[in-house]
This record gives structure tokens, C-alpha cells and sequence, in this order.
């Protein structure tokens, strides 16, 4: 599906198999060229009907002359490679997302670092062994590519009357990227900033020096105060005011670090432990992945803070209030 949202400025409506059923790219259109920000995930029909809806509008794959990723997920990147290799189209995005994509695509590096950081929070090693096997076919829902250009923070780039300005919002991802169009009042907010779901913030396993809630506050915080009239992210509608999501995100996150420190009252848990009394107990095996995620970067934030310590206790990381 396809709908204009300005003079040659077009979002696009993807398929996807899982809970969040749809992902959201956008395109430029200059003459007979075209910029897409994001390319959805490469599985099922969803290259045909990328196809379609261009063909529509008048433009094709073989017009789009840049790519701009938001971040390194599979459902923003998936189709990149396949999009390049048919129209020659330059890949811009930022350099740690690049590296991330190219560590993904490893399956002994994966398999280990997944290993090294979950067992010691609280998985099994049956549990890690089937998020690896999910890990390792993810592959196949990606065409594989390089970056062409490396964006750094608050790099500026044009694509015909259009001009906008890559800002580095890393938190749900280490390397994501908005794009914000200053004259018109447009953010791409990729999943920094979604209007009906917080964005999930995960560990980088290639990078143990991320601290991915931190880092999502803090662009939240850059973001907060930009002028925009209308954010689209990559996931639910498009909305008006960016500030009010923005207080609501953080109000989460503080009541969630809140919940996590009364679950450490007692005795000391391991992180997976704490997830389970967070989330529930029943989960599906790869929700214990994403609620583990969740749990560990608070965690990491009240450790570095002082407020908790760390504690190795067995085979496991243990946690306790000071």
C-alpha cells in the first residue's frame, strides 16, 4: 500500500510475519529517480509489492538511487542488497550500523556472543541454543550488502528540492538513525519514536560498552524539542506532537525501573528471574528473549548508578539493591 504524504513524498506499507504485522518505508521522488528511507524485510511478496506500488506512482526499482537505513533490523534492511544489485542505489547509514549488519550475518560469532551473554542472565543453555537456530535463519529474510556512505551525526543530504539531516539516535539500536526534513517539519523516526508501542531496547552483543537505555533517553531528549509538525515512524501512524510521545516514553522507562528495583527487595535474582516477574512467567521462548532485554539494560543503568550491584553467584550474574 502506498500513500502520498506530500508533493513526491510517498510512505509505503510492507508485510511482516510476525506480532507487529506491517513496517513502514518512505520514498523521495525526483524526475525519474527515487529515494527510499528503509526497505522492509526481504520474505513472502513483499519485493513485488514494493514493485507495484513504485510502478504506480510512476518510478521502479531500477530508479532508486539511495537507500537510507534507519538501523541494522533485518525488517528496516532486508530487502537493501536485492534493491542495490537491481538499480545500482548508493546505501547510506550510520557506520555502527554497518558494522552491526556485518556481524549479524555471522553465524559462529552470533552463535558465541549470544552464548556469552545469556547464559550468565538466567537462560538455559536448551533456551540460547534455540534462540541461536532463530538467529542463524535470519539470513534468509536479508539480502546481504555493504554501506556506501557512512552518515555521521547531523550529516546533511540532499535528493532534489529535498534537503534533510541524519541525526544519530542510537537506544533501540546501536547505530539508528532519524532523518529530519527541517523545512518541511518531517521526522523519520525509524523506532526511536513509535505513537502506540515503546520500542524494545536490546544489548548490542557485538559492543558490551552500549548502554542502550541511556542512550535511547538522551536522543530522546535531542529529539524532544525540534520543531516537528508530523513524525513518521516505521510502525503504527503518523502523529502530531512529538514532545507529548516523548514524556510519555520516558514516564515508561521510569515506572519500569521502578517495578525492577521492588522486584530486587527480597533476595538476590539473576536478570532472566526479575524478567519473569516483570513479564510473566509463561511466556513464549522468544518473548523471554525480548522481555530479558528489556529487563537487563535498566538493570545496567541502576548498576552504573550505584543504586544496585552485580554480583557473580554460580553460573549466573546475580542482582541485589545496596
Amino acid at each position: 500500500m502506498i500513500d502520498r504524504i506530500a508533493d513526491n513524498f510517498y510512505c509505503i506499507t510492507l508485510p511482516m510475519p510476525f506480532r507487529l504485522k506491517h513496517v513502514h518505508i518512505y520514498a523521495l521522488v525526483h524526475n525519474k529517480e527515487v529515494a527510499l528511507f528503509d526497505t522492509g524485510l526481504n520474505i513472502g511478496n513483499a519485493y513485488v509489492i514494493l514493485e507495484n506500488d513504485l510502478e504506480s506512482i510512476g518510478q521502479s526499482i531500477e530508479a532508486v538511487r539511495d537507500i537510507y537505513i534507519t538501523h541494522a533490523h533485518l525488517d528496516h534492511h532486508g530487502m537493501a542488497g536485492i534493491i542495490k544489485k537491481k538499480s545500482g542505489a548508493a546505501i547510506h547509514l550510520s557506520a555502527v550500523a554497518d558494522a552491526s549488519n556485518q556481524n549479524s550475518l555471522k553465524p559462529d560469532l552470533v552463535a558465541r556472543q549470544m552464548k556469552k551473554f545469556y547464559l550468565p542472565h538466567g537462560l538455559t543453555a536448551p533456551e540460547v541454543d534455540g534462540l541461536i537456530m532463530v538467529f542463524n535463519s535470519m539470513p534468509d529474510l536479508v539480502t546481504a550488502f555493504q554501506g556506501d556512505d557512512f552518515l555521521p551525526p547531523h550529516a546533511l543530504r540532499e535528493f532534489g528540492d529535498w534537503q534533510f539531516e541524519a541525526l544519530f539516535t542510537p537506544g533501540h539500536s546501536s547505530g539508528h538513525m532519524c532523518y529530519y526534513f527541517q523545512r518541511e517539519g518531517f521526522l523519520l523516526s525509524g523506532d526511536t519514536v513509535l505513537p502506540e508501542i515503546t520500542p524494545n531496547l536490546s544489548p548490542d552483543m557485538f559492543n558490551e560498552s552500549f548502554r542502550p537505555l541511556h542512550s535511547f533517553l538522551e536522543s530522546l531528549k535531542a529529539l524532544e524539542d525540534l520543531p516537528v509538525k508530523k513524525v513518521y515512524p516505521c510502525h503504527g501512524p503518523a502523529f502530531d506532537d512529538l514532545r507529548a510521545r516523548v514524556r510519555e516514553l520516558n514516564l515508561h522507562h521510569k515506572e519500569r525501573t521502578q517495578l525492577i528495583l521492588n522486584c530486587l527487595s527480597a533476595k538476590p535474582k539473576n536478570t532472566f528471574e526479575v524478567a519473569q516477574e516483570i513479564f510473566g512467567r509463561n511466556l513464549p521462548d522468544f518473548d523471554k528473549f525480548l522481555a530479558l532485554n528489556e529487563t537487563y539494560v535498566h538493570l545496567l543503568e541502576l548498576k552504573l548508578q550505584g543504586i544496585i550491584q552485580e554480583k557473580q553467584a554460580g553460573n549466573n550474574l546475580v542482582y541485589t539493591c545496596k
